[in-house]
């Protein structure tokens, strides 16, 4: 159990990184790049 537990903070711990080290990039390098297409796809009735 202590490996999973230590396998799930790990996980959290990395994902709140990604996103901190992500969005200055995304800010800075975002004019350079094209921005990913926004894909809106209407729900079926």
């Amino acid at each position: 159990m202590k490996m999973l537990m230590a396998i799930i903070i790990g996980a959290m711990i990395a994902s709140i990184l990604g996103i901190l080290v992500i969005k200055p990039f995304d800010r800075g390098s975002g004019k350079s790049e094209t921005p990913p297409p926004v894909i809106q796809q209407p729900e079926p009735k």
